[in-house]
């Protein structure tokens, strides 16, 4: 291990070959040297680490939400203020930090864009998972490394000037991140068999969604939109339980037939056998019954996406798409569809109403499923013809023209 001494001016250096670092002075608006990015369920071996930092070089101000966060403001307003205040950002990786806050961070990216200066990150691989994908291009440290503590300080020690080109972040345009799935939200009545459809709490933006849905009423009205959508009312399909129950009483009355039959009526065996045939009811009836249940939900999926596609007219604006994944399920994604809307005015030449009118009917029709499929990250539609909008990806306007190759419109 390295041996950390204070030079003459007080400030901390460390041994190295190398040469000597001293701890960067903070200039400007900064406050922090670093500010260190984690999942609370690896809070201990990170304190653990800060109180190594802060023992070995005395004058680093590390910033770490535990004890710096301002209270009553939101999680994002946090980082967002620490981030730009800070002069590096150290990023304690692990499969609950990619759980719990990737997504938030990931959409938040925006952040960057209002940083004075390049933020360098220091990625630090604690328990094995997958590398962020804007991170990828970036070499992490490795918490089991022997020389983890001393490679950690050197690159903290060292000044943003000095750093080389690939542990610096840029903001880079939104089309770069699209396609990410950002939240999978399930209904607050996904328990209850008896709902006809599945309804979303409009309480208040998912703390996934507040980086890029900066107006919560622009989601709230998204949620009541999607919440108002009609039950499906035709009459046989809306009570196949009672139906199904039916059945079930059909068949345990014939179980009861057969053994009061086989008990009492031993005389009797071709009659009694015979006698349930003509309660069990017709192949064609048992296959009618399950029709209809399969047309019921499939005819409840479809109205929930309509629905969800008019609340996509809205979504759109803050670069979100939501896909309705089952009647009780609904997912996000990250994605700006302005070139392809302005694609749609092209194809539609001088004429704005058209070109309105035909996006709307895309964005109703498609855009509930195009959601869904960039959230799975798969697209069973074959391959797309160039050009297209979304980086390795099928962009909205691609979508749409193989819907319509395949007869698929409006």
């Amino acid at each position: 291990m390295e041996n950390f001494q204070h030079t003459e001016n007080g400030d901390s250096a460390s041994s190295s070959d190398s040469g000597f670092f001293s701890v960067p002075k903070l200039t400007g608006g900064d406050m922090y040297h670093v500010f260190i990015s984690f999942s609370g369920a690896d809070s201990t071996w990170v304190e653990q680490l800060i109180r190594k930092l802060e023992a070995t070089l005395p004058d680093i101000k590390i910033c770490f939400h535990n004890r710096d966060f301002t209270p009553g403001k939101t999680i994002i307003e946090n980082m967002t203020e620490c981030i730009q205040k800070s002069q590096k950002i150290v990023m304690v990786l692990s499969p609950d930090f990619v759980h719990s806050r990737w997504c938030l961070f990931e959409a938040n990216l925006s952040m960057f864009q209002d940083c004075g200066s390049h933020k360098a990150i220091v990625p630090v691989m604690l328990r094995p998972c997958p590398m962020p994908l804007y991170l990828s291009h970036l070499t992490y440290l490795e918490a089991e490394d022997e020389q983890f503590f001393e490679k950690l300080c050197n690159r903290l020690l060292r000044s943003n000037a000095k750093e080389t080109e690939d542990v610096l972040v840029h903001f880079q345009s939104s089309i770069l991140y699209g396609g990410k799935h950002l939240l999978s939200l399930s209904a607050v009545n996904e328990h209850n068999q008896e709902a006809s459809n599945g309804a979303f709490s409009d309480m208040c933006v998912p703390d996934s969604l507040k980086a890029v849905v900066k107006d919560p009423e622009i989601y709230k009205k998204a949620i009541r939109l999607i919440n108002d959508t009609p039950p499906y009312t035709d009459i046989l399909l809306s009570n196949w339980n009672s139906a199904f129950l039916a059945l079930y009483f059909v068949f345990m009355l014939f179980s009861a037939m057969f053994l009061f039959g086989f008990l009492c009526v031993a005389s009797s065996w071709m009659y009694v056998l015979h006698l349930p045939m003509s309660v069990i009811p017709s192949g064609h009836a048992v296959y009618k019954l399950f029709y209809l249940v399969q047309h019921r939900s499939k005819n409840i999926a479809q109205n929930m996406s309509t629905k969800t596609g008019e609340a996509n007219l809205l979504l759109a604006e803050t670069s979100v798409l939501a896909g309705c994944a089952s009647k009780s399920s609904l997912v996000f994604v990250f994605v700006s569809l302005k070139e392809c809307e302005d694609m749609f005015h092209m194809a539609s030449g001088s004429d704005t109403e058209l070109a309105e009118c035909m996006w709307k009917k895309a964005m109703i029709r498609h855009s509930s499923d195009y959601a869904n499929c960039l959230a799975k990250k798969h697209f069973p539609c074959g391959d797309p013809r160039p050009p297209g909008h979304l980086v390795n990806g099928i962009c909205f306007c691609q979508y749409v023209a193989m819907q319509i190759e395949q007869g698929h419109w409006p």
